[in-house]
């Protein structure tokens, strides 16, 4: 990576998280010190100048205090905040709302198969209300102004084509096979086939509902990334229609631990290193991809069957957690990155009362976990209490162009 030479012709604090006068102080900087800078970014504006250096050390430092010959490379942070799931249950749609309405997210993924919904009437009435409202502070309607993707499923609810054309896809009551169940016969080419035929199905609906193309494409339980078939050809689909796909590649820790976990069994799915996507992506894509650099996917819920007893806690824990996560893309050279969020505005609390008011989702939409319903409350509450990228802040929202 390129690196700039740069004096200090002023005393000068390095802060540690932010650039800004209000982070913590990492250390003083002596005036004519030599430094080396990475790259420039926004930051808190302070005299005449809203400029910040990365320092090769990842520290911040304020520009108006370092001299340079070099024209350093200011990188605009863009930031996609995307609410998951939208599409099958009220509560978790109407969060999604209240969030795009609030600035707090720019960006939904939303789920075509509502069970009893073949015409999609449940989705013609949210797209009826993101055209109704603006977002807060905005005269644009939240339906031309949002970024709007189709979560693709084959691990959650049932297929909208008939049943019969899928039949490597359901089980005997016509339910998707659950994600625990995905395995390597889905990389068998009839299999892959019958994918490709639910696929289609739903994108037509989505057009359909939404009157427009997708804006991202992504899957249920990341599906499109766990056989090189269907990653393939998702990625072929998203190159001939221009359409960017949202890239798993780059898992958590925690979440890939999880999914480790369910594959270890010889007869589940070989779930491919990061290594190993990055070469089958390399493979792929010859041009580069309008999508995010990387996917941040924070495991929004305590793992089941523990609740959430303090929710204050929870909160907490969210924001330091994407405190460090922004704090990275800051430092880093990427211009573009997602965070993925599980939403939901509810007055329940308790874990128990989820359970009992969403029960009918075991029969009729598996593949939702009510379990982490309580989880996804407090994430809403999280983004409530603190967003963290405000309008003056160092990210830009993307705008949907």
């Amino acid at each position: 990576m390129e690196t700039f030479k740069g004096l200090v012709s002023a005393q000068v604090n390095a802060r540690k998280d932010f650039p800004s006068v209000k982070s913590e102080k990492l250390k003083v900087i002596r005036k004519n010190t030599e430094v080396t800078i990475s790259h420039a970014v926004i930051g808190e504006k302070y005299m005449d100048s809203k400029i910040w250096y990365v320092l090769d050390n990842n520290c911040f430092v304020w520009s108006g205090a370092i001299s340079t010959t070099s024209a350093i490379p200011l990188i605009e942070k863009k930031l996609i905040v995307t609410a998951d799931d939208i599409g099958i249950v009220h509560e978790v749609d109407v969060g999604a709302q209240l969030a795009l309405y609030h600035g707090w997210i720019n960006s939904i993924a939303v789920l075509v198969n509502k069970p009893n919904d073949v015409n999609g009437e449940n989705l013609r009435s949210f797209v009826e209300s993101l055209k109704k409202y603006s977002r807060k502070g905005t005269s644009e309607n939240l339906f031309e102004t949002s970024l709007i993707g189709l979560h693709f499923t084959i691990t959650s609810g049932s297929p909208i084509v008939d049943p019969e054309t899928v039949p490597a896809l359901v089980d005997e009551k016509n339910h998707f096979l659950g994600f625990q169940k995905f395995s390597r016969e889905y990389e068998k080419p009839e299999v892959v086939e019958q994918v490709k035929i639910e696929f289609e199905a739903q994108y037509q609906k989505f057009k359909n509902i939404f009157g427009r193309e997708p804006d991202h494409l992504t899957s249920h339980h990341d599906i499109h990334t766990f056989n090189k078939p269907l990653f393939c050809f998702f990625h072929n689909w998203s190159v001939e229609k221009g359409i960017p796909i949202r890239s798993h590649r780059f898992l958590p820790s925690i979440k890939r631990f999880m999914y480790d976990a369910i594959a270890m069994s010889p007869s589940r799915v070989d779930l491919p290193s990061i290594d190993r996507m990055n070469r089958w992506e390399s493979e792929i894509r010859k041009e580069p991809s309008e999508g995010p650099e990387h996917t941040y996917v924070g495991h929004y819920g305590p793992i089941p069957p523990f609740g959430i007893n303090n929710y204050d806690t929870a909160v907490n824990k969210k924001h330091k957690r994407l405190r460090k996560w922004m704090r990275d893309f800051l430092i880093s050279k990427d211009s573009k990155r997602e965070i993925l969020i599980h939403l939901m505005k509810s007055g329940f609390r308790d874990q128990r009362d989820f359970k009992k008011s969403y029960a009918y989702l075991e029969a009729e939409y598996p593949g939702m976990e009510v379990n982490y319903f309580d989880g996804r409350v407090a994430e809403y509450l999280s983004l409530q209490r603190n967003s963290l990228w405000k309008p003056d802040s160092s990210f830009i929202l993307v705008a949907r162009s």
